[in-house]
């Protein structure tokens, strides 16, 4: 993981952030249709509410990481133990939704990422908390900006993603499957396209977290 950003050749690991939610199915139907498989950092609390959809990516092959449960700053980042604590709460949730009572991550992506923030001394503290216990964080290199504006349109979040991948050869995109993220189903197929147009395959975790 160390070296996740850095290939000789050109790759790109697309991810999903804040799911599942009725975004979801969308997306789930164009990665199945292009024969892609992407990696889900999903809320524990959706989990919950949609367990389903979580199955579902899990059994087409999609790798199901941890985004925490709560999405709530001020509570996930009180301490270094409450960052663990919404790990495994999430965690207990995935294993509930798709049936496998052993499963773990082990993957885990900072809510507002690892880097900067006011929260960044727990943060760091966390960090190494997690990583005493065989978590592993991944933040990204590579977005479409689906989070940076209200109502992204599919050309924003193309011309962004280009704006971001710009020459490297390791790719891990930045994207949503929250409610709200319409716009990044709609241009998930463009994007897939202009990967596979400009040389690149497509990986996801699995590959690297046995």
């Amino acid at each position: 993981m160390e070296h996740i950003y850095h290939s000789e050749t050109k790759r790109v690991f697309l991810t999903f952030d804040d799911g599942p939610s009725p975004v979801t199915p969308a997306i789930l139907d164009t990665l199945k249709q292009e024969k892609v498989k992407a990696t889900f950092f999903v809320l524990g609390t959706r989990v919950n509410a949609m367990p389903e959809m979580v199955k579902r990516a899990y059994q087409e092959g999609h790798y199901i990481a941890n985004h925490g449960y709560s999405h709530t700053y001020s509570a996930i980042y009180s301490s270094p133990q409450a960052v663990l604590d919404e790990f495994n709460q999430c965690n207990d949730a995935v294993k509930n939704a798709i049936g496998v009572p052993e499963y773990n991550s082990h993957l885990f992506r900072f809510p507002g990422g690892l880097p900067g923030g006011k929260y960044v001394d727990i943060k760091n503290q966390a960090k190494e908390l997690l990583a005493q216990n065989d978590i592993l964080h991944i933040d990204w290199n590579a977005l479409t900006g689906d989070a940076e504006t209200t109502e992204p349109t599919v050309e924003f979040e193309m011309a962004r993603m280009q704006e971001t991948v710009e020459n490297k050869n390791s790719v891990v995109l930045l994207m949503h499957d929250a409610e709200t993220k319409k716009a990044t189903a709609e241009a998930l197929s463009q994007i897939i396209n202009w990967f596979r147009e400009n040389g690149y395959e497509f990986k996801n975790f699995y590959e690297i977290i046995q």
